[in-house]
C-alpha cells in the first residue's frame, strides 16, 4: 500500500486557524478591515499565506474580500447562528436518545459531577468554568452514543459552538434555565428511557433560540486595530 508522506501544517494553515478563532470568538468584530499588509507584519510572515487564510475564511462566510484593498470581517451571521442551531437541533436529540440505551453508571456520575460543578460556578460568577463543565456535559453524552459520523459532524463546530455558548452563560438567567434543563436530562438518563430523553433533550435545544440575539449583542461593531493579534 502507497501512502503519501505526512507534511507539517502550512503557514497558511496556522495563520487561518488564529483568524478563524478571533472572528469566532469576537475578538475580530463584524465590519473590521483585515490588511494582508498589516496582518503579515503583526504575525511575522510573508502576505502569501495570510492571503491563502483569508480566502479560506471567505469560502467559510467569516470575511468578505475587496479585491486591491482589503478584506472585512463578516463574523458571525443570523443565518449561520440558525444554521449551526438547526443542525444541533436535528443531531443533538438523536444522539442523547442512542445514549440513553448505552450509559454506564460511571458515566452518570460524572454527568453528575459536572451539573454540581456547574451550581459552584454559576454562584461564583465563574463563567469560563462554567462554560468548560457545560460544554463537558453535552460532550459527554454525544461520545456516549458511539454515533461516530455524527459526533465528527458536531466537533467541525465545536469551536462556534463554544463561543455561542459563553454569549449565552454570560447571562444569569439564562444559566439558571441551562442548569434545571441539564438535570433534566440527567434524571431522564438515569431512567435510561430513550423517548425520555429525547423529549427534554429536545426542549432544552428549544431554548438555544435565544443564542441568536445574544450572540450578535456580543458581535457588534466595533473599532479595533489589527495590533491586537
Amino acid at each position: 500500500m502507497k501512502l503519501d508522506k505526512i507534511k507539517s501544517v502550512s503557514i497558511a494553515s496556522e495563520v487561518f486557524n488564529q483568524l478563524r478563532l478571533k472572528i469566532i470568538n469576537g475578538e475580530l468584530k463584524n465590519g473590521q478591515r483585515l490588511v494582508e499588509m498589516d496582518l503579515a507584519k503583526n504575525l511575522g510572515v510573508s502576505r502569501t499565506p495570510v492571503r491563502e487564510a483569508i480566502q479560506r475564511l471567505e469560502q467559510e462566510g467569516l470575511v468578505e474580500i475587496l479585491p486591491r484593498t482589503h478584506s472585512l470581517v463578516n463574523g458571525i451571521s443570523l443565518e449561520s447562528i440558525n444554521e449551526i442551531i438547526l443542525i444541533r437541533s436535528l443531531l443533538e436529540p438523536t444522539a442523547a436518545k442512542v445514549a440513553a440505551t448505552k450509559i454506564t453508571d460511571d458515566q452518570l456520575l460524572k454527568l453528575k459531577s459536572y451539573l454540581d460543578l456547574s451550581e459552584v460556578y454559576f454562584q461564583q460568577g465563574r463563567v469560563d468554568e462554567l462554560m468548560k463543565v457545560h460544554d463537558l456535559f453535552h460532550a459527554e453524552i454525544i461520545k456516549t452514543s458511539g454515533l461516530i459520523r455524527l459526533v465528527n459532524i458536531l466537533e467541525n463546530l465545536h469551536d462556534y459552538i463554544v463561543h455561542f455558548r459563553h454569549s449565552f452563560l454570560s447571562r444569569p438567567h439564562l444559566v439558571e434555565r441551562s442548569i434545571k434543563e441539564h438535570l433534566e436530562i440527567y434524571e431522564a438518563l438515569c431512567r435510561r428511557d430513550p423517548d425520555l430523553v429525547e423529549e427534554v433533550f429536545i426542549k432544552h435545544l428549544s431554548g438555544i433560540t435565544d443564542y441568536a440575539k445574544v450572540v450578535m449583542e456580543d458581535n457588534t461593531p466595533s473599532e479595533q486595530i489589527t495590533s491586537n493579534l
